[in-house]
């Protein structure tokens, strides 16, 4: 069997253990959130409908917002992350009423001046920070539910955003705002703002891999080579990253970013990246088929892992 579709069935099982009778799972929307899609793409569509079902009915505010929130998430500047999973989760599914609905909420924080997403639950002006991960997640829920204007112009803010970097690839900064433009001063140490290509902690690997996907997704549906050149483009940093970034799980959308680029333009480089952080994740798998990470619940980090996974199965040629 496949080490990768192996170790994504595992997993999956493992999530599919943790759904209560009701159909609920975890304690809240920072649990719940990306495990739909894992069990999708895993095969596993009753299950997953079945936590689609409760979130309908207890889990998605008519607004569209979802919920529950722990109080300590309730004003993240992440806020909307959350979201654009269950509605990639839900679209998959073919549960249209709940991914169309939820991206209506989300679509209240696109700003149409520069193209993103803002990254504050109460203000929306040219001052509020935009962020790379929370525009790229959003953009990918606008892929899905067949918003392109807003996709299209989440591309076209990502073109801006490395048109500004000062020295990339060695480092991508990856906040922006439009009184300021690029952030590139902030309290020393915060990795929101800049991840470094020679890391020696943790640091937000995933950005190359979040920015690079969602712009192989819109490759995909547009046919506009810009954004794959783009992509490649976010990945350069990733290609010349730390030996330390490869074994962390924040390699994780990494792989996803890779396998997209691959599929896409069949050059190896990106094979062996996809096969790479995928290894890694593996190597992380403990017995019982759930990962763990510092700050994430189980079923948060086991779902994402079982996601990216499957991303890496699809290309494996073996």
């Amino acid at each position: 069997m496949n080490q990768f579709k192996e170790s994504r069935d595992l997993g999956a099982t493992w999530l599919e253990s943790q759904i209560k009778d009701t159909g609920a799972i975890g304690d809240d929307v920072t649990d719940y959130y990306k495990v739909p899609a894992a069990l999708q793409i895993s095969g596993k569509t009753q299950s997953a409908n079945k936590i689609i079902d409760w979130i309908r009915n207890h889990g998605q505010n008519e607004n569209g917002d979802f919920g529950p929130r722990p109080t300590n998430e309730s004003k993240s500047y992440w806020y909307t992350y959350y979201n654009s999973w269950v509605i990639l989760g839900s679209q998959r599914l073919g549960q249209f009423d709940v991914a169309q609905k939820g991206f209506k909420f989300i679509s209240k924080f696109w700003d149409k001046k520069s193209g993103g997403f803002f990254s504050d639950v109460e203000k929306k002006n040219d001052t509020i920070y935009q962020d790379l991960w929370v525009v790229a997640g959003n953009g990918i829920a606008a892929i899905y539910t067949g918003k392109l204007e807003i996709a299209n112009a989440v591309g076209k803010w990502m073109l801006n955003l490395m048109n500004s970097q000062p020295n990339y690839p060695e480092k991508l900064y990856s906040v922006f705002s439009n009184s300021k433009g690029l952030i590139t001063e902030f309290k020393e140490g915060d990795t929101r703002f800049v991840m470094s290509a020679n890391a020696k902690r943790d640091q937000f690997f995933f950005h190359p891999g979040i920015a690079a996907g969602f712009l192989c997704r819109l490759f995909q549906q547009t046919g506009e080579k810009e954004w794959l050149e783009l992509a490649k483009k976010y990945m350069l940093i990733a290609e010349k990253s730390s030996d330390f970034l490869w074994h962390t799980l924040r390699a994780g959308k990494v792989a996803w970013g890779n396998s997209l680029l691959y599929t896409n333009t069949k050059e190896e480089k990106y094979y062996d990246m996809a096969i790479r952080a995928a290894t890694n994740i593996i190597n992380q798998q403990t017995k019982f088929g759930y990962w763990e990470m510092e700050g994430m619940s189980k079923i948060d980090i086991t779902a994402e892992m079982v996601y990216w996974l499957d991303e890496v199965y699809q290309i494996t040629k073996k």
